[in-house]
C-alpha cells in the first residue's frame, strides 16, 4: 500500500456527516400534508373536490399543503373518492401517500365501501396500497362480508385471494351462514371452496345446514351435505 500523508479519515467522516446534503437526507421528514387531522366537512374543500372527481383541484390543494388525511364526520378525501367511484382521484391520493385504512367514526374503511359497491378496480388499488383486507367496522363487518352480502362474487374472489378470512363471523353467524340465509348458491360454493367451516355453530348450536333447512332451500342443503355438513 502506498504511504502518504492523506486526509485523516476521521476528519473526512465528520465533514460528510455535517454536510447539508447528508443531513437533509437523514432527516427524511414526511410531507406535512400527510399528517392526520380532524375537521368539519364544511372546512375541507379537498373532500368536496375528491367526491366531485375534480382531479386538478385535488392536486392543487395537495400541492398547497392541504392534508390528504383529514377525517371528517363523513370520512376522508380517499373515502369520498371511493364512495363516488372516482378511480383517478383515489389513485392520485394513494400514490401521494393517503392512508388507505383511515376509517370513519364507525370503523368503516374505504376498502369496505369499494367491496360493497363491487368496484374491482378500487379494491385492487386499495389492496395494492396496503389496505387491511380483514379490517372490521364497529358492527363487525369486514370487506369480504360486505362484498358477499352484496353479491359481488368477483370481488369476494379477489379479497379471498388477498388473504381475507373466509371464516369470519358477525353477530354470532359465520359468513357462510349469512350467505346460505340469503340463498346465494354461487357465493356459498366459492366460500366452501375457499375453506369455509361448514359445521360452524352459532349461538344455540345451529349451523349453515340448519339455516338452509329453515329456508327450505334443498339445493343449498345438498351443497352443504356434500361439503361435509354434519347431519
Amino acid at each position: 500500500m502506498a504511504k502518504g500523508s492523506g486526509f485523516p479519515l476521521h476528519l473526512l467522516y465528520a465533514f460528510v456527516l455535517s454536510s447539508p446534503l447528508f443531513t437533509g437526507c437523514a432527516s427524511n421528514q414526511p410531507p406535512t400534508n400527510l399528517t392526520r387531522e380532524i375537521a368539519a366537512e364544511s372546512a375541507t374543500p379537498m373532500i368536496r373536490a375528491a367526491a366531485d372527481g375534480h382531479l386538478a383541484h385535488v392536486q392543487a390543494l395537495a400541492e398547497s399543503g392541504a392534508s390528504l388525511n383529514t377525517l371528517t364526520e363523513s370520512g376522508s378525501p380517499l373515502m369520498a373518492a371511493v364512495e363516488a367511484g372516482q378511480d383517478r382521484v383515489a389513485l392520485y391520493l394513494l400514490s401521494e401517500g393517503a392512508a388507505p385504512d383511515l376509517a370513519s367514526a364507525d370503523g368503516e374503511t374505504p376498502l369496505m365501501v369499494a367491496a360493497e359497491q363491487g368496484s374491482r378496480r378500487l379494491v385492487r388499488l386499495l389492496l395494492s396500497a396496503g389496505a387491511d383486507v380483514n379490517a372490521r367496522s364497529a358492527t363487525g363487518a369486514t370487506p369480504v362480508i360486505r362484498a358477499a352480502e352484496a353479491g359481488n362474487l368477483s370481488v369476494v374472489k379477489l379479497l379471498l385471494a388477498a388473504g381475507a378470512n373466509v371464516n369470519v363471523s358477525q353477530g354470532g353467524e359465520s359468513l357462510l351462514m349469512k350467505i346460505v340465509g340469503s340463498g346465494d348458491m354461487l357465493t356459498a360454493e366459492m366460500l366452501l371452496a375457499a375453506g369455509a367451516d361448514v359445521n360452524y355453530e352459532a349461538e344455540g348450536g345451529h349451523t349453515a345446514l340448519d339455516v338452509a333447512r329453515a329456508h327450505n332451500n334443498r339445493d343449498l342443503e345438498m351443497l352443504l351435505i356434500q361439503a361435509g355438513a354434519a347431519l
